[in-house]
């Protein structure tokens, strides 16, 4: 018995030994010379937080305190949701700035709106119409987690002009990993809990691209998403039944921190400090930094060309004299490398980095080092200066449409679910519906106006006037009765005030989510519909439609 006991406690202390030799190191010191009132102007926070009003573990104020003993300043909470709920009001808690935003699905991937009100009608649907519609409120949209591992996470249409995107997510690093590495740091998290996540951090290659791409062009704001639920938790949302609080929400927020350079020091005053760190937010005056591996992350970065000034996120017109200066504080070991594109542009291993802009292009800072390996994430990354060259090209003219057929709408028919309702009235050149969906659960509510489509036409478009009693969108569909009434649609915005309407054919997806594309003018008949997509049950409402023509 007692020779056990001995082997057993020497296996643990050799267990225990080896854990702690092969623990990821703790945070180390940055070091550097950064301005005092650049100091005192950056604060570090959380974006992308889930809270129990969506399938997270925590309320605001449990959030709160574990950002605060996180050292962190401001958190930007983004529960799921279809954004017709009123956001509510900033407020500190804690110390820390708590700023409502939302995390909405779409038929893409997942984008997180920020800084707008509740919208008229539920956001959901195509990727583009979302970005629409958040655009149309005034609200910033973030593409979430763009190249998770998780296929129905990715955000998939690269087309869509998305404001900005999380080149780093939390919840999405570890979902490629191999189960060893998985069970190591999951050992480490109960020792060193920030260290363990970050050990799993990779360089994400694949996003930096994809921003490149976006900032070639115009600029796109990149922040890292913590994504955070404060662990695992069981159960539909609202009605959470059990709890595994890892990772917990102290331990995500310490692991990295969106740092946001404000015009000048937080007030105290929740709504004019949420609207300073919100406009810097939108202006790409942000940072971050991976305070699981270094810390304090500070970075003073401005270029000059021709007399002009740019700081970080801002553009300037392109000079042959383009000079880029940086400071900013650097782990032991690590290195400060400007980047243009894909390419390393210049490099410096002190704190301090001047550079010559030899071309036009974004460029950004990146501060790396081998704390995770060589093909860890940047300890830090700055969003990009641009200096582009002045506009020489007018714009391009948008697309024309010539008149081919007028649709008539005197063959028009109600269709619609069974129990929800509708009424159809003639208008001049047109029609009006006044619409009742089903309250109480959703089972497929929907009404729609069906319309015969003229035969034989070279159409490559629709064109008409509508307008919704109040803000609305109409599902514009086509069916092809020979394909067994399968349907292409687009979704359209009906103000109240009323617009002119163009949908080109190509700009129509497959409802039922068929690959070939069928011929268009082979088309049964043209459906204005209202579903569950944009509205709820028990939804009332009136929309107009007029002077409906093919076109091409």
């Amino acid at each position: 018995m007692r020779k056990s006991l001995l082997l057993t406690a020497a296996i643990l202390a050799a267990v225990f030994l080896c854990l702690l030799v092969t623990l990821p190191p703790r945070p180390s010191e940055a070091t550097g010379t950064v301005a005092d009132d650049v100091r005192r102007r950056t604060v570090a926070g959380a974006f992308h937080v889930h809270s129990v009003r969506s399938d997270g573990t925590g309320d605001s104020d449990e959030i709160a305190a574990s950002a605060s003993r996180a050292g962190l300043r401001y958190v930007v909470v983004t529960d799921h949701g279809d954004a017709v709920r009123v956001p509510e009001p900033p407020r500190y808690l804690h110390g820390v700035l708590m700023i409502d935003a939302v995390e909405i699905s779409t038929n893409q991937g997942h984008v997180v709106a920020l800084d707008m009100p509740a919208a008229p009608y539920p956001l959901g649907g195509e990727a583009r119409d979302v970005v629409e519609d958040v655009a149309r409120l005034g609200g910033f949209s973030v593409a979430a987690h763009p190249d998770s591992p998780k296929p129905e996470l990715q955000w998939t249409d690269r087309r869509v002009a998305v404001d900005g995107l999380e080149w780093l997510n939390l919840d999405s690093e570890w979902r490629d990993e191999s189960r060893t590495r998985l069970m190591r740091a999951a050992l480490d998290y109960w020792f060193r809990p920030a260290p363990a996540l970050a050990d799993l951090f990779d360089r994400p290659s694949a996003t930096l691209d994809r921003w490149e791409q976006l900032t070639a062009n115009r600029a796109a704001v990149a922040v890292a998403g913590h994504d955070a639920h404060g662990g695992v938790a069981e159960g539909s949302r609202g009605g959470l039944t059990a709890r595994f609080g890892v990772p917990s929400y102290e331990a995500s927020f310490r692991t990295f921190g969106v740092r946001v350079i404000l015009p000048v020091e937080l007030t105290g005053n929740p709504v004019s400090d949420a609207r300073s760190l919100v406009t810097a937010i939108r202006n790409g005056r942000t940072f971050t930094a991976l305070d699981a591996i270094a810390a304090p992350a500070y970075v003073e970065y401005r270029a000059d060309a021709a007399g002009v000034s740019g700081l970080m996120g801002q553009t300037i017109p392109f000079a042959p004299d383009a000079r880029i200066t940086v400071r900013a504080t650097v782990p032991a070991g690590g290195r400060m490398v400007l980047v243009r594109g894909s390419r390393d542009i210049a490099e410096s291993r002190t704190g301090e980095l001047q550079s010559t802009a030899d071309s036009p292009g974004a460029y950004r800072l990146e501060v790396r080092t081998d704390a995770n390996g060589p093909s860890s994430a940047p300890w830090l990354i700055t969003n990009p200066i641009y200096l582009r060259q002045p506009d020489g090209e007018s714009a391009l003219a948008p697309e024309v449409f010539s008149p081919v057929t007028p649709v008539r709408a005197t063959g028009a028919t109600v269709e619609r679910e069974a129990a929800s309702e509708a009424t159809l009235s003639p208008r001049d050149e047109g029609f009006a519906l006044a619409f009742r969906l089903r309250p109480g659960d959703r089972v497929s509510q929907y009404v729609a106006v069906s319309v015969p489509m003229p035969a034989n036409t070279d159409a490559r478009a629709v064109e008409f006037v509508g307008r919704g009693a109040t803000a609305m969108r109409v599902s514009v569909q086509l069916r092809f009765n020979a394909l067994s009434g399968a349907r292409w649609v687009r979704s359209v915005y009906l103000p109240p005030e009323g617009r002119r309407v163009v949908v080109p054919f190509r700009d129509m997806v497959s409802a039922d989510r068929l690959s070939s594309t069928p011929r268009f003018e082979t088309a049964s008949s043209l459906l204005f519909v209202v579903d569950l997509t944009n509205a709820s049950p028990g939804t009332t409402g009136t929309f107009e439609v007029s002077r409906v023509t093919l076109a091409k």
